[in-house]
């Protein structure tokens, strides 16, 4: 993250980091200093006490009058890998996300509760549509590589055991 940090903040409004995985404390104080990071499961806590509470952890309403969204609005950029140069963003429409989620949706009617297992990092184009998709309709999402998953059935158990 802090690699690319001071490029999302020299070139972008971001006001808020919600990490997957890792520590806060390995990122920069200066990273530290100029935007909100949160863990994902910090999210989910504060979110069952109320909604309200991460837009006001960096005040955002007094920061921002907030225009309605559409459709051909960036919902979210995806990084390319860089292997001919530099990484470059990628920008996903709201409209192109839906699409895609729908369309998953036709191919695999998930239900709350399912569980899907990812070996794609969250940042590749297709785990971030899937991430997108198995959220949006209540589902949790386990995330491994293929060195850390040894085909194995006691592997498989244990990642859908909790």
């Amino acid at each position: 993250f802090n690699r690319i940090a001071d490029l999302f903040i020299a070139k972008a409004t971001m006001k808020l980091v919600i990490l997957l995985w890792g520590d806060k404390s390995e990122l920069s104080r200066e990273v530290l200093d100029k935007v909100s990071v949160f863990h994902y499961q910090e999210i989910i806590e504060m979110g069952k006490h109320s909604r309200e509470l991460l837009i006001d952890s960096y005040d955002a309403r007094k920061l921002y009058d907030y225009e309605p969204i559409r459709s051909g609005d960036v919902a979210t950029l995806i990084y390319t890998s860089g292997t001919t140069g530099n990484p470059k963003a990628v920008m996903i429409t709201h409209h192109n996300l839906l699409h895609q989620i729908k369309s998953l949706w036709d191919i695999i009617p998930v239900k709350a509760g399912d569980r899907f297992l990812s070996m794609l990092p969250p940042w590749h184009a297709y785990e971030r549509v899937l991430e997108y998709f198995t959220f949006a309709y209540g589902a949790g999402q386990v995330y491994t590589d293929v060195k850390s998953l040894k085909v194995s059935t006691w592997h498989i158990e244990h990642l859908f055991s909790f």
